[in-house]
């Protein structure tokens, strides 16, 4: 029988921290249906209700849980009819987001620089001291341990500074433009060797990642943004996932915009304009079937990719979103000779739109999610149709436009 990759979310008595593990071991032993297979080298991790449960889960003083592990399919309602279990979830498929067709640079990070106007917010002497992002990826191993500082990797996977490859690029662009920054090495997209082979990453390690990065917010402030240029592809990856603004994972990533850290997510390299499309894809293409789950969900800052020149890239991923008519927000800049000679996708955009971000939370550290969403959508240029459009949105975000808008209205912030 086919076995299918599952999270199960459990609502769980609240216990303080030092004994959440030993409460996590007593409730997934009663997990004990034919065909459930608990993986026990992942770390259950605490989650938030959804809004609907919010108040029952209050007055019982319960939270939820979340583990993974694998499952005959069609025996989800079995575990599910389990005394404590919420729901069972796909725990779908990610990759990391890639170029469609080109190989040639235009431009550089300083040509970069100078078309989002970063260079005159650097002569300021804002240059990222301070601010950490969390380089959600496949491992960050090309940059030195004084920059990166500390990070996540899932379990039995090469700790954080290893491995790497996707995020060196994607570390390297958001450093591009927030050069004092350092980074945490969030590693989603790793996986143990020798399982899942088929698979670049999985939403579970996402979970886990972001609940890392949660955490240690709570501690020191840090990390203040967190970028993430991976997508589901498809739907059928994991239907729940695409469409249900409930998956445990879209929730930790609201629960992570609502303890104040700015999440950026690459809108995909689905769009419709390329003749020779990204074969992960499949039917997935266009105009609102190519933005899919969190990465289009209305809090997150969704991002697709224009060259310097202001060309759309042919591949960025076009809204409307699964979870929200509006999207992408705005494009960051792609094609241009960075790790790689070039670097490509929206996942080159998204950490050029991530350090720029870097930049004006060094500027003024208190700017929220919805803040720099804002400010980021009103200074935008505007490209393709006028106003918003659902290949570009509002336009090439333009960083130092948003740094003086942001300075003249610090008395009433954007919103």
């Amino acid at each position: 029988m086919a076995k299918k990759k599952v999270i199960v979310e459990m609502r769980v008595p609240k216990v303080p921290e030092s004994g959440f593990a030993a409460a996590a071991r007593d409730i997934t032993s009663r997990l004990d249906i034919p065909g459930f297979k608990l993986d026990k080298d992942f770390k259950p991790v605490p989650g938030s209700p959804p809004d609907h449960l919010a108040a029952s889960f209050a007055a019982s003083n319960e939270t939820v849980l979340l583990v993974r592990g694998e499952i005959d399919e069609g025996k989800e309602k079995d575990l599910e009819s389990r005394p404590n279990v919420i729901k069972v979830w796909t725990d779908a498929r990610i990759a990391p987001t890639f170029d469609c067709d080109t190989d040639t640079s235009k431009g550089d990070f300083r040509s970069v620089a100078k078309y989002l106007g970063v260079d005159k917010i650097w002569a300021k002497g804002i240059r990222g001291k301070g601010v950490v992002i969390g380089i959600c990826d496949d491992g960050v191993n090309a940059i030195s341990r004084d920059i990166v500082v500390d990070g996540f990797s899932p379990e039995n996977c090469t700790p954080f500074g290893a491995e790497g490859g996707h995020g060196n690029m994607t570390a390297t662009d958001a450093l591009g433009m927030c050069p004092e920054a350092k980074i945490y090495d969030i590693g989603v997209l790793k996986n143990p060797p020798g399982t899942l082979p088929d698979i670049d990453g999985a939403i579970s390690n996402a979970i886990a990642g972001f609940q890392w990065a949660i955490e240690h917010h709570r501690k020191d402030g840090k990390p203040q943004i967190l970028s993430n240029s991976w997508n589901c592809y498809q739907e059928s990856w994991a239907p729940d996932y695409a469409r249900d603004p409930d998956h445990p994972f879209t929730r930790k990533a609201v629960e992570a915009i609502r303890e104040g850290i700015i999440v950026c997510f690459s809108a995909g390299n689905c769009g419709e304009f390329c003749s020779d499309p990204d074969l992960r894809c499949g039917p997935d293409l266009g105009e609102g079937r190519s933005i899919w789950g969190a990465n289009g969900h209305p809090e997150v800052i969704t991002i697709g990719a224009v060259n310097v020149k202001g060309e759309l890239a042919g591949y960025s991923s076009q809204g409307p979103a699964a979870l929200s008519s509006e999207k992408p927000d705005f494009c960051g800049i792609t094609h241009f000779k960075g790790y790689n000679d070039p670097d490509t996708g929206t996942s080159a955009a998204t950490p050029i739109v991530a350090g720029v971000v870097g930049l004006l939370k060094c500027a003024i550290p208190k700017l929220t999610q919805a803040q720099v969403k804002a400010v980021l959508r009103k200074t935008a240029r505007d490209i393709g149709e006028s106003g918003f459009d659902h290949n570009s949105g509002y336009g090439i975000i333009q960083a130092y436009d948003a740094y003086q808008l942001l300075k003249k209205a610090r008395g009433s912030i954007i919103e």
